[in-house]
């Protein structure tokens, strides 16, 4: 499959990203989210953790520019990790361990993100993050201080798939942290037919963690530097995804 449109070819790229959230919200599409919701919401937290727990024992994994895990990711000044929202199961992993905040949408789907991070082991915090309230940025703020990571996925929680939204750039900026982006690749592994795509490598398979280097917090949020960090984060998150699939040597799954 062809890489996404990039956000600096605006004409193709919004018509990709327009047309791609009108057939998710036909209202066929909705109702069938809602009953999928429901039905999984009292299986999942139950089963799910003790599946990927048990997966991820079995992974091989290797990483790119680790040292960056030591001294940014689990670094005493705490840092804004980000990752694309199909790679969640792939980075259990690198983030076992690690005092990391959860960033979760308010909306339906995230009252089970919410329940199965917390199963995990991982704290979460409600928020959207193009539109966090004060008290959020506050709480972010005060996590980030004591040392922890937030961790959120730049194209979540609906997407577009591999489309950085503007919450990287606020919570940078809010916070005065950096941001850290982290690609991943895994073979075999198996590919949900969700917009994302969503990774589960398969037992035993290889995971390649390819850590980018970190972007300082803008300097301005105008829409202006909005749009460069944005295309920033996924130029640097892209790049890191296809480093670590030439690690394993495997094509790029996009």
């Amino acid at each position: 499959m062809d890489s996404p449109p990039d956000t600096d070819e605006r004409g193709e790229a919004w018509r990709y990203g327009r047309e791609d959230r009108a057939a998710r919200n036909r209202p066929w599409r909705r109702a069938l989210r809602v009953v999928r919701r429901r039905a999984l919401a009292p299986l999942v937290p139950l089963a799910a953790p003790l599946l990927l727990r048990g997966l991820s024992a079995t992974w091989r994994v290797s990483t790119t520019r680790g040292e960056l895990q030591d001294e940014v990711l689990q670094g005493p000044d705490g840092c804004i990790a980000v990752l694309w929202h199909g790679r969640m199961a792939a980075a259990a992993p690198i983030f076992r361990g690690v005092d990391a905040t959860i960033l979760v949408s308010p909306s339906g789907d995230g009252d089970l993100a919410r329940t199965l991070l917390g199963r995990l082991g991982y704290e979460t915090l409600r928020g959207s993050t193009g539109k966090a309230s004060v008290e959020a940025i506050r709480e972010l703020r005060a996590r980030l201080e004591r040392g922890g990571t937030i961790a959120l996925t730049p194209d979540g929680p609906r997407g577009p798939r591999h489309r950085v939204n503007r919450g990287a750039a606020f919570l940078a900026r809010a916070t005065g942290r950096s941001v850290l982006p982290i690609g991943f690749a895994a073979a075999p592994a198996r590919h949900l037919s969700s917009w994302d795509r969503f990774t589960v490598p398969k037992p035993g398979a290889r995971v390649h963690v390819s850590f980018a280097a970190p972007i300082p917090p803008p300097e301005r949020l105008d829409d202006a530097e909005h749009e460069r960090f944005a295309a920033e984060v996924q130029r640097r998150l892209m790049a890191a995804e296809a480093e670590a699939h030439a690690r394993l040597g495997v094509g790029v799954d996009w």
